[in-house]
């Protein structure tokens, strides 16, 4: 991902929440937003039938596929909406902590590079 993205969109992003910066009310707001991400991941499922979810106890790291199916347009475009709050709420609690959103995607970054399959998620 591009620096300058993630800096423009964290710039934007204390922008349009000075109304609320709250940490209390951005954690529970990104709560919201996360349950709404997973309900329409499951909704993809059970209403549209557009993927199939396979769960197996403790699948092999390679090989598995557990989602079968592609997303329809309409539940494409739900979930991208849905993962964008979450994203908005996650660079305003960044903002309110005073932490830079590119600091914590490179951070990550190289903890995966570091760990790589053992990162243990």
């Amino acid at each position: 991902m591009e620096t300058d993205l993630l800096t423009e969109y964290q710039r934007r992003a204390s922008r349009v929440i000075a109304r609320n910066r709250s940490v209390l009310d951005i954690l529970t707001k990104q709560q919201c937003a996360n349950a709404r991400v997973a309900r329409s991941v499951v909704k993809a499922v059970t209403n549209c039938g557009c993927v199939e979810i396979y769960g197996c106890k403790n699948p092999p790291r390679t090989g598995t596929v557990q989602l079968e199916g592609e997303l329809c347009e309409d539940c494409e475009n739900t979930i991208k909406l849905e993962m964008g709050e979450l994203v908005f709420y996650l660079t305003s609690l960044c903002n309110a902590l005073g932490i830079k959103l590119e600091d914590v995607f490179r951070s990550d970054l190289n903890r995966c590079d570091m760990m790589g399959c053992y990162s243990l998620r």
